[in-house]
């Protein structure tokens, strides 16, 4: 895989389309957002901004200054990320870290417009929170600072974490952020439903098909109830896909395997049931089903929904009656599924004043103390395993969050090439395309595979 890419092209497409960083959960029957779990809301000013910290102690006349931007406006993260600066200097008075609340416009995460505007500027922050999933494509835009050999230095290496995140901070081989927290993808299902009717929560997809069919109702041409909407909050294809054993690059080559026989065969199994179930009326009943505060499982009116962690807190908080189980998304074989992880970093931009003390924050956010207190501040999964596994929160609700951590070894990240939205674009229109009868699975795959290979090809990625 070539990792050079010629600026003026991957600068076309960095242009045309920033990567989207956040989906919200809750959508039915053609979800096209770009992917990855819910950012904190960010805010035209940040939730904790009327309740400031204390005023910390005056810096060192020769502590040098390392500026923090995070896009992160609500609490507890806003709250945390204060604190954790704090802490940091503190514990390292050799430097003064400034923390400063970005919300500017920005492709889903309301920093990456003014970002590029100051890396352009020449007067970049130090150390920046960003979405891993947009690491690939700003590294091979040449506007990342490389942390390989800063992290060496700092005794950092690959198995100090979950495989998935340290791929997806890497570009051929480099380093380019220190991954930060996580999530992945489990289903959820109501037991109360389940149990009326009979079932345990499926671990194969023969059996989710069974426990579907069973659980919805049907009154003429309008649903009353579904047993699940496949595609619906985070059943993308990458998560289907995955759970059918698909992979979605050659890592060799850096090719895009869309076209592999599990992706197939799990768009065939999505499309099969859009036919089954005729997709316009689970539009419509999602539509329905959907239009106040409470997503359709939420509500009640679905028994079955493929979501993140973050859904963990929010059913607690808006229905804290209602019986639900997390486990892994069912498999032809019933093994544990592969889900697509996602989370964030912490870049050092290209040109920052302070490279070393921007590492340095870095290191402490992601395999310090600093990692420690955001995991138990915000109940947030992190990558760091060692960290990780130190979490009390987890150990503390180890009974309802195992299906995440048993999945972790099991999670993937989306491939890491430098057109990683029009990747996603492409997956979308696939899957939808299929769900609507516009061709079949195989074809779309194959041609949206062709189109992304014949782009990275174009601009220099692949031979």
């Amino acid at each position: 895989m070539k990792a050079k890419v010629t600026k003026s092209a991957i600068a076309l497409v960095l242009v045309a389309a920033l990567l989207a960083a956040c989906a919200g959960g809750g959508g039915g029957a053609a979800p096209a957002a770009a992917p990855a779990e819910p950012a904190p809301a960010a805010a035209d000013t940040p939730a904790a901004a009327d309740d400031p910290p204390p005023a910390a102690a005056e810096p060192a006349a020769d502590a040098e200054e390392v500026l923090f931007w995070t896009s992160h406006g609500s609490d507890p993260d806003y709250s945390s990320l204060r604190g954790i600066i704090d802490d940091f200097n503190a514990e390292f008075p050799q430097y003064h870290a400034v923390f400063e609340w970005v919300g500017g416009g920005g492709a889903g995460v309301g920093i990456t417009d003014v970002l590029m505007t100051s890396i352009a500027g020449g007067n970049p922050p130090d150390l920046v929170l960003f979405d891993r999933f947009q690491v690939g494509q700003w590294a091979a835009q040449g506007v990342l600072e490389e942390l390989t050999g800063m992290a060496a230095a700092a005794g950092v290496s690959s198995g100090d974490f979950f495989d998935f995140a340290w791929q997806e901070a890497s570009l051929d081989g480099r380093l380019y952020a220190m991954p930060f927290d996580t999530d992945n993808r489990a289903l959820f299902v109501n037991m109360d439903m389940l149990n009326e009717a009979g079932f345990d929560p499926p671990t194969t997809i023969a059996e989710l098909d069974v426990i579907a069919d069973a659980l919805t109702i049907r009154e003429g041409t309008r649903y009353i109830q579904l047993g699940i909407i496949p595609w619906m909050s985070q059943g993308f294809l990458y998560t289907w896909a995955g759970a059918f054993g698909a992979t979605f690059q050659d890592t060799a080559t850096g090719r895009i395997t869309f076209d592999h026989p599990g992706a197939i065969a799990a768009l065939e199994w999505m499309t099969d049931f859009a036919e089954r179930f005729e997709i316009e009326h689970i539009q419509d009943f999602d539509s329905a089903a959907g239009g106040g505060d409470l997503n359709p499982f939420a509500a009640g009116l679905v028994a079955m929904m493929v979501s993140g962690p973050w859904e963990v807190a929010g059913l607690r908080l808006r229905v804290p009656d209602l019986n639900w189980q997390a486990v892994s998304v069912p498999t032809p074989d019933g093994s544990i599924a592969r889900t697509m992880a996602g989370g964030w970093s912490k870049i050092v931009p290209l040109g920052a004043n302070n490279v070393q003390g921007g590492f340095d924050l870095a290191h402490y956010f992601t395999v310090g103390a600093g990692a420690l207190r955001y995991g138990e501040d915000t109940t947030k999964f992190m990558t760091n395993i060692a960290v990780n596994n130190a979490l009390n929160w987890i150990q503390d609700d180890i009974d309802v969050v195992h299906v995440f951590v048993d999945g972790f070894p099991h999670s993937f990240n989306r491939p890491v090439v430098p057109i990683g939205q029009m990747l996603w674009d492409e997956h979308m229109a696939a899957m939808n395309n299929a769900l609507f009868g516009v061709d079949t699975p195989e074809n779309l795959l194959r041609d949206m595979n062709d189109r992304v290979n014949a782009e990275l090809q174009r601009i220099g990625f692949i031979d």
